[in-house]
């Protein structure tokens, strides 16, 4: 990517949380805070703010870790899904990096649960019929 077509990439972050912070629903709200931090990263080197740590607010954290797991777990047009073990090696080389050290053992102590969840809507539609 271009530099000014990963700025566009980013603004999706922003634009998520424009749209949704002014709710007056409790859970649009907590939606906004997960579309603007998401791509926060532990250690401080993510976007759109670059906070750090404990200045991430808990749904950011726990949403990158989980996004990231499904992206390299999932089949994309422009790549094949992560084999498992692949997977886990990475979101554990990413503790205290870009995942919150905390979130990531409670991943881990809680992945036989999460896999189940995972592999019971592997094959459900993205988005449902309307």
């Amino acid at each position: 990517l271009t530099v000014d077509e990963f700025e566009m990439i980013k603004s999706h972050t922003s634009m998520g949380y424009r749209l949704l912070k002014n709710s007056d629903r409790p859970l649009i709200r907590a939606a906004a805070i997960i579309a603007y931090q998401h791509h926060e990263k532990y250690n401080g080197k993510g976007y759109p703010q670059g906070l750090k740590g404990e200045q991430i607010h808990i749904y950011g954290r726990i949403t990158a870790l989980a996004d990231v797991f499904d992206a390299i777990g999932s089949d994309r047009v422009y790549k094949k899904a992560w084999e498992l073990d692949k997977a886990l090696a990475f979101i554990k080389s990413e503790r205290g990096e870009s995942f919150d050290p905390d979130l990531v053992d409670i991943f881990f102590a809680n992945l036989n649960e999460i896999l189940a969840i995972r592999d019971s809507v592997k094959d459900a539609p993205s988005v449902p019929p309307v």
